[in-house]
This record gives structure tokens, sequence and C-alpha cells, in this order.
């Protein structure tokens, strides 16, 4: 039994398109010899749809396309994720079996995830899911997405259908991206097929989708366990396999260098974001550092450099090394590079303000005042010419409120948002390595950080300790005592959770933050503003 696992990547929302990309992978599937057609879960909606679900129109515009086009046009049986609803208005997460012109059956899944940034629990009712489907001769158990993580649930969706006659065992999955996950998914897939002695299907969305980040990488292991077959990773792709043939078991070629997984993940993250909002060009501050220079090197990797637009800002505080190190870096990537100095007006904001109100009682007045006249001009930049502005800030700088609002935390997207200060050295070096030259300029990720907006600044913290503390709390979630036990010690412990919980505001307004860990600021991490928990 030929198999197609076709890895699909769907726009949330765009029913038609997503419809339409169905329907060329079966005849694609077809022309190949393949018996049975697999999507990725929810692949006529993309995932996840949120509140478009409260829609009574979009339900009833993505069922129609399932029971009316994709019924009349498939040019092969098919397994496809959709929404199903029943008489009562309850929604499921379903995958719809399609073969000779109807539906022949549906499934619904049984398992929905409500940590990090899932929360199906507020859209789907669970179904109940205990018989295979009887296809092409063979007793298929359908399973979507979470039905496999079942460790966490008394419901063993897999054992159930394995033990009801199933012969082979297909996941319909949007798993989205992030660090060591793929390794985590083969460990999962073959602990199935040894206990199970089935083989098994897992079909994954590719693509990036607001925060979120789909790598693909679809995989098939064999009734023993082993690997036989993946998908590519941060791409379209279709597996072809037949799962019951004696197939030899597939050397492991995953990334092992994870600098490289990351910058293909962002990279990802960041074209399908301007795809899909009909964006072109990207803008963005670059100021001889190593934040900016990355962010730059991703765009001008993702868009293409042509489409990215750099912007010197500097003041009187700006050295000039780091003036010629913005051009250089502009000049390696081959991107347009513009300079606007900022000191007049920044003069004239300061008059203005002693004029109406005398001097300034803080000085971190002036310097914030400098980052806001930056975004203030990215902005500009951004309306005239129809670009999206790139945020430049990390996380350990969002953490802890190294960022400014309205200034440097301004922007549509902010790609290394959820990578740490040493991370950003670390995939700046790969990157260099990568391009087999001195693209981001050594004195970059050489000189000590600094914001430059007093004279002689350098930024406040140890990025080496403060960045994995930083991990420690936000990603690991770690308790002081925790910590203490780490061997950090309690003056620091204290100072970041102040600082962490001091600017929750923050980062509320922070642009979206492209995931690639366990735990990012965004969707997946909700905090009250207003809290009195001081770890």
């Amino acid at each position: 039994m030929l198999i197609a696992l076709s890895q699909l990547n769907a726009t949330v929302g765009a029913l038609e398109g997503n419809t339409e990309k169905i329907i060329h992978a079966a005849r694609a599937a077809q022309s190949r010899g393949a018996r049975l057609l697999v999507t990725p879960e929810l692949m006529v909606t993309g995932y996840l749809p949120q509140d478009l679900v409260l829609k009574r129109h979009f339900i009833s515009a993505q069922r129609e396309l399932v029971f009316g086009r994709l019924c009349n046009e498939l040019a092969m049986p098919a397994l496809v994720g959709f929404i199903d609803n029943d008489g009562d208005g309850h929604l499921y997460n379903s995958a719809a079996h399609i073969a000779e012109g109807r539906v022949q059956h549906i499934v619904r899944k049984s398992l929905l995830p409500t940590y990090d940034v899932f929360d199906e629990w507020r859209y789907f009712k669970p179904g109940v899911n205990r018989e295979p489907l009887e296809i092409d001769g063979h007793r298929v158990a359908v399973t979507i997405c979470e039905d496999i993580w079942d460790d966490e649930y008394e419901i063993k969706v897999v054992r159930q259908l394995a033990s009801a006659g199933a012969d082979i065992i297909v996941n319909l999955s949007s798993s989205p991206y992030r660090q060591g996950k793929q390794r985590r998914r083969i460990e999962l897939c073959s602990k199935h097929a040894r206990e199970t002695g089935l083989p098994l299907l897992y079909c994954n969305m590719v693509g990036g989708q607001d925060e979120l980040i789909f790598d693909g990488s679809s995989i098939v292991v064999d009734g023993r366990g082993r690997l036989i077959a993946t998908g590519e990773s941060f791409g379209e792709d279709m597996l072809m396999v037949d799962p019951f043939a004696d197939n030899p078991e597939l050397e492991d070629t995953r990334e092992h260098d994870g600098s490289a997984e990351i910058f293909r993940a962002l990279c990802l993250g960041i074209s399908d974001y301007f795809t899909k909002t009909g964006f072109e060009k990207a803008v963005l501050g670059v100021s001889g550092g190593i934040d900016s220079a990355l962010v730059a090197c991703l765009a001008a990797e993702a868009l293409g450099p042509q489409n990215v637009t750099g912007v010197a800002m500097p003041s009187q505080f700006t050295a000039d090394i780091s003036n010629s190190d913005a051009e250089l870096l502009a000049r390696n990537l081959g991107m347009p590079f513009h300079v606007f100095p900022i000191e007049e007006s920044v003069s004239l904001a300061e008059r203005r303000f002693v004029e109406n109100m005398g001097q300034y009682h803080s000085g971190l007045t002036r310097e914030n005042l400098q980052s806001r006249e930056r975004g203030k001009i990215l902005m500009e930049i951004s309306n005239d010419r129809g670009s999206l502005v790139l945020a430049t800030g990390n996380k350990t700088e969002y953490a802890l409120g190294y960022s400014t609002l309205y200034g440097d935390m301004c922007g549509a997207l902010a790609p290394i948002g959820d990578l740490s200060k040493p991370q950003v050295y670390q995939l700046s070096r790969w990157y260099n390595q990568w391009k087999g030259r001195e693209v981001i300029p050594q004195r970059s990720i050489d000189r000590e950080p600094s914001a430059e907006l007093r004279a002689d600044q350098v930024d406040p913290f140890e990025y080496e300790r403060t960045g994995p503390l930083v991990d420690e709390i936000i990603v690991s979630q770690r308790s002081r005592h925790e910590l203490l036990g780490l061997g950090y010690p309690a003056d620091e412990i204290d100072e970041a959770f102040r600082l962490i919980r001091l600017n929750e505001y923050k980062r509320w307004q922070a642009a979206p933050i492209l995931r690639v860990t366990r735990k990012a600021f965004g969707s997946g991490r909700k905090i009250p503003l207003v809290n009195g928990f001081m770890e």
C-alpha cells in the first residue's frame, strides 16, 4: 500500500488556497502510484484558526469545501484535516476520509492540548475514536496530533485502536517547531510502533503562522520502530512510502548543528510572515551591534537583501566604529543602507520639554528619547515605503526590560525575541562560518555590548551568566530555591525576578516573537500584569 504523506504549508483562513494545495497534492500522489494521500491536521483551515472558528460562516465555508469541492475533485482517496460539527453546535478537530466522490468516514480528535500555545478546549469537543477505518484492504488507525502524545492522558488512543485490530497507524499533525522537538517525535513514534508492532506514519504541517513555525519533518517508522523515512525540514515535501514493504532503516541525517536548524526556522518564520501578510520589504535599525546584525542577516536570507533596508541612526554617543560596522554589514549583505542622524531632533525634543516642564528628572528620559526617535524614523519609512519594521531585541533583553517601548521594541515582527543573548552570539559566529566569510563584522561580535545612549555606556549585564539565568526562570520556570541550588547568587536571582516581573507590561505590547524554545514570550506564556507573587 503506497501512501503519500504530503506536508503542506497552509495559511490560516485561506480556505480556497489550502484546498487547492490538497487537490494538487492528490494529483501528484496519484501520478506516482499512491493509494492514499495524508495531509496535515486542520489542513483546510490552517492551524490554529483560533477565534475564526467562532464564526459560523467560517465553519460552514470550510465544510462546504470538504463535502463539495474536495469530494468532487480529489483524484484519489485522502485523509484531510478539517473542522467537523454536530447538530448541537459542538466543533471537532477532525479528519475526513474522502474516497469515491464522498466523505466515507470522519475521525474526531480525542486528546485536546491546553498547554503552552495550545488552547483547543476553548474551541473543540473531544471525539471518541475506537475503531480503525477500512482503507484499501487495511485497517487504518487514524489519529490526530495529540492523540499520540498520550503520556499525560488516561485515554491511550493508539493502544485502543491497535487492540481493535488496526494494522497501521496514521497521524495528521500540526506540531510547531522548537529546539530538540524532532528527536522527541521520532522517539515517540518509535515507541508506539514497538509497543503495538504496527508501522506509524506521521504527516506534519510546514510553514510560518504568526509566532509559530511548523517544520514539517514528517516521519515513518516500521513495526519494529525503525525510522524508514523523514520529510524535508522547513519546506513542503511529499513522502512516498509503503510501510508494509521491506524498507531499509534510514540513517539519521538530522541537523546536529543546532544553529543551522534555528537559523532555517527563523528564516521560514520571517518569509512566511511577510508572504502571508502581503508584504515584500523590511526595514530595521542597524547599530553596529550584534543583535541588529543577526536580524539583518536573517531578513536578507529570508526575503532577499534587495528587500531589506538597513538604517543607521547615530547620536552624539554613537562611536565611529559603530557607524562603520553598520555600513560594512550592509555592504557585505548587499542591502540598501541609509543614515539618519538623530541628534538634532533629540535636542529639539529636549528643548521643547524643558520649556514646558523644566529639566528632566531622570537621565533615562533622554536615553529613551533617543530610542523612540529611532523608532519614529523606522515607522516613518515603513509607512511611506510599504515595508514592515523588524524589531531587533533578544529574549534576555525583553525579559529584563532592557528595551524601550515605542523605540527599539516597535515593529511588526521580532525574529530573535526567543533567542538569549548568548545564543545571538553563537548564531552570529555560525553564520559567518556558514557563509565562509566575515559578513557580520568580527568587531560587532567581539566588542562589549552597549546601547550607546550615554557616554561610556556598556550593558549592565554579564550576559554569559544572565542569559542562562533568565532561561532557567522563563523556560524551565525555576523557583528561587531551585536557582540557589544551581549556584546562582541570591542578589542576582532577586534582581532577575524583579526585572522580569516589572517589565511584563512591555512584553504585552511587543511585536510577535518567533518561537523556537519550549517557552517563548507570546501566546504560550500568560502572566498577569498585576502580580504579587515575587518568584
